[in-house]
């Protein structure tokens, strides 16, 4: 489970991102041994604040590490969607949908948009009131936008979340080495972001 936030949703349900090594084959013998690991998100859920926890389904594709969530509400208030932002391997996030608040997710697909270092890292999201346009949530998401090791933590915002071109530009928060990051929405409009950074490596110091 983690690093990063969990989220309470709309209808009250609380959500934990989290990821796991599936097993996908194994070798045979007479002690059968994993010989093809992979790495899935998933959340975890409650619906009675928290007493009892269930798994949702594994998010089907290619591999997906550390991965965060948030909810989507779209013009229908009724049907909101939970996207999940993953950590990959292919040189850009993995990101996925769920329409039923995280039991299952869709298959996922590359978000060529955000990019990724070559071992992937740890990125943040969140979804807050749209200040203005057509969209009633955008999303903000933060992460090292250097394509080839981890620095220049940045910030990204997107008016149209179901559209994955249509992140603009990062705003680069902390120029430098930099890793982890965790997004918050704050009162009046303000946003929080709790980073890893440092003058040589990326994990020095928060």
């Amino acid at each position: 489970v983690g690093p990063g936030h969990g989220v309470q949703l709309s209808s009250g349900r609380l959500v934990v991102p989290a990821y796991t090594y599936y097993v996908h084959r194994r070798l045979c013998g007479a002690v059968a041994l994993p010989c093809c690991t992979r790495q899935h998100a998933l959340v975890f859920y409650s619906d009675d604040g928290g007493h009892s926890w269930h798994k949702g389904d594994l998010v089907a594709g290619g591999e997906t590490g550390e991965c965060q969530v948030a909810e989507i509400i779209g013009d229908d208030a009724q049907c909101p969607v939970l996207y999940c932002n993953a950590r990959a391997a292919r040189g850009c996030r993995a990101v996925a949908f769920s329409t039923d608040r995280g039991l299952r997710f869709g298959r996922s697909a590359r978000c060529t948009e955000l990019g990724e270092p070559p071992r992937g890292c740890q990125g943040s999201v969140v979804s807050f009131p749209a200040p203005a346009g057509d969209t009633p949530t955008w999303l903000l998401y933060s992460h090292p936008t250097d394509r080839h090791r981890r620095r220049d933590l940045g910030v990204y915002v997107n008016p149209s979340p179901l559209d994955g071109a249509s992140w603009r530009r990062p705003w680069v928060l902390r120029a430098g080495p930099a890793g982890y990051s965790d997004l918050a929405v704050c009162p009046g409009g303000c946003f929080g972001c709790l980073f890893e950074c440092g003058a040589s490596s990326a994990c020095e110091e928060i």
